[in-house]
């Protein structure tokens, strides 16, 4: 029956989707990973926290990666049936190209609202929590000014030392030269220590410490206490405003930002593509569906394989695809580009489905009549 054909045609190409998926995500992940690491290892963080990172990023990478994923598993699954002769078996016992087209169709049509959702919801809330996550790695005082056995002086006047940083952030056998006050320099050392901070204020808390300080009349004072404490408030020179990117935005801050917060048109223009590129680039799942069925499904039947009509239509669909990334970064520039980031994908699915549907006898040229049909026969 036609139920049971089309569901056949579902399981062929949903395990190809799968795979390509996983393996395309796989590799983004890979890819993204290599520039997160580098700012975890110079920061000292854990491992914990790239995987964190690393995981909130990887929405983002699906989204970008859908339509493609989608596409693969379409040419392959297709393929895969026409060279086993499944597709010449289905059209011979009638068959339409509509009906066969239907299981992609529905796939694509699948893979495009969760790729809307991803664009809508999960994106922006898994960027945000990344960009939290980061802001807190670039803020961490320890990490910025700290180096385990190495002198170092994060502001003049102030030199710290520390024979080892434990993976929680406390230093041991610790050795700092204060001298922010002129008239009275102070040399500390310390068994352990820990950064504090709150709110605006930052303090580096000493345990089992003693410090040294040189009297006006040139005696060294020294005095050992239990727990002391440094103040470092004025380290506080990072940005400590968290920015919030386009990525990181839902589509109604997208469109109407806050009008609080100061924006330059060119910004402005940018949120506008952001908020249209997440709306029109799930439109591509369709389209590049409908690229690989009229290749596969139209046509007549290759005994030596379809390889030469694969190689074009990958060929083809890459191009389109980044012919949307560059609409999307022209939109930056100039909105009227916004209307073509819908038009091209959309515009592209009218031509394939429209090949798709119309019948080949209406499509072949008509053949012009012979002389010999206008010739009038005499009474």
């Amino acid at each position: 029956s036609v139920t049971l054909l089309q569901r056949y045609f579902w399981h062929q190409a949903l395990s190809p989707l799968l795979i390509s998926l996983s393996a395309l995500a796989t590799l983004a992940v890979l890819t993204q990973s290599l520039s997160t690491l580098d700012l975890i290892v110079d920061n000292r963080q854990s491992a914990l926290t790239f995987f964190y990172v690393t995981l909130l990023a990887l929405p983002q990478l699906v989204a970008i990666i859908m339509p493609l994923a989608v596409f693969i598993a379409i040419l392959y699954a297709f393929n895969r049936m026409n060279m086993d002769s499944e597709l010449v078996v289905a059209k011979a016992s009638g068959f339409s190209p509509g009906q066969i087209a239907s299981p992609a169709m529905r796939l694509a049509s699948y893979a495009m609202i969760i790729h809307l959702l991803i664009n809508l919801a999960v994106q922006p809330y898994a960027f945000r929590k990344m960009r939290e996550a980061l802001f807190s790695v670039r803020t961490d005082i320890a990490a910025q000014m700290i180096q385990s056995g190495q002198f170092v002086s994060p502001t003049p006047n102030l030199t710290i030392y520390a024979q080892e940083i434990l993976p929680n952030g406390h230093m041991q056998d610790l050795i700092i030269y204060d001298a922010r006050k002129e008239d009275a320099p102070l040399t500390y050392m310390a068994k352990k220590g820990y950064i504090h901070k709150s709110g605006e204020t930052a303090q580096l808390i000493l345990q089992n410490a003693a410090y040294q300080q040189l009297q006006p009349d040139k005696t060294l004072h020294l005095l050992e206490a239990e727990q002391d404490s440094i103040d470092l408030t004025d380290l506080l020179t990072l940005d400590t405003v968290f920015h919030l990117k386009a990525s990181d935005r839902y589509l109604h801050e997208l469109f109407r930002p806050d009008p609080h917060i100061y924006m330059t048109t060119k910004i402005k223009r940018e949120l506008m593509a952001e908020g249209h590129a997440r709306l029109s680039t799930p439109l591509y799942s369709l389209t590049l569906t409908l690229l690989a069925l009229a290749f596969l499904i139209r046509g007549e039947y290759k005994r030596m394989g379809y390889g030469r009509y694969i190689v074009i239509c990958a060929a083809l669909g890459f191009c389109i695809r980044l012919v949307g990334f560059a609409l999307t970064a022209a939109s930056e520039s100039n909105m009227l580009f916004n209307i073509m980031q819908y038009a091209w994908p959309l515009m592209l699915c009218l031509l394939c489905g429209v090949y798709l549907t119309v019948s080949r006898s209406s499509m072949q040229p008509r053949r012009k009549p012979s002389a010999t049909q206008h010739r009038v026969m005499p009474t």
